[in-house]
C-alpha cells in the first residue's frame, strides 16, 4: 500500500511520482475538501511539492515536471493532526486516513477511509467527528 503513502517518516517518496496535470487535478480536488473544510471552521493545510531531484523509484525525466502527490492534512483547534486526506492515482477516490489513539493517550495506528470523489462531504462528516467538530 506504499502507494497511498506520500512520503516516508524522512519524506523519501515511496510512491511513483506524478506529473504536473494528474498533480494538477488532484490539488483541484483537494482544494474543493479545504473550501468545505475551512466554511465549517476546520483547520487545514494543502501540502504540495515538486519532485527537484531524481526519486527512488524513477528517474524524472519528464518535460513538465514531477510532483509528490497533494496530501490535504486536517487539525483540529488544539494543532493536533486528526486527518490526512490524498486522492487515489486511478480511481480519484478520496483516502483519508484518521490515526487512532489509544485509551492510555498513545499512538494507535491509522484508520484508512476509502470516500468515493462523488461524496466529497462525507470527509467533512469524518473528520468532524474525529476532531470533536459540530457541521
Amino acid at each position: 500500500m506504499a502507494g497511498t503513502q506520500p512520503t516516508g517518516s524522512g519524506g523519501v517518496l515511496l510512491c511513483r511520482p506524478i506529473t504536473q496535470q494528474v498533480a494538477a487535478g488532484q490539488n483541484a480536488a483537494l482544494d474543493r475538501i479545504l473550501a468545505h473544510l475551512t466554511a465549517t471552521g476546520i483547520h487545514a493545510q494543502l501540502i504540495k511539492r515538486q519532485v527537484v531531484t531524481q526519486c527512488e523509484v524513477m528517474p524524472c525525466a519528464t518535460s513538465g515536471g514531477l510532483w509528490h502527490p497533494p496530501k490535504l492534512i486536517i487539525y483540529a483547534d488544539a494543532g493536533w493532526e486528526v486527518a490526512t486526506v490524498t486522492v487515489a492515482e486511478r480511481s480519484g477516490s478520496y483516502l483519508v486516513e484518521l490515526p487512532q489513539v489509544s485509551p492510555d493517550n498513545q499512538p494507535g495506528g491509522t484508520r484508512i477511509e476509502i470516500v468515493p470523489a462523488t461524496q466529497p462531504g462525507r470527509i467533512s462528516r469524518l473528520v468532524a467527528d474525529k476532531a470533536g467538530v459540530t457541521t
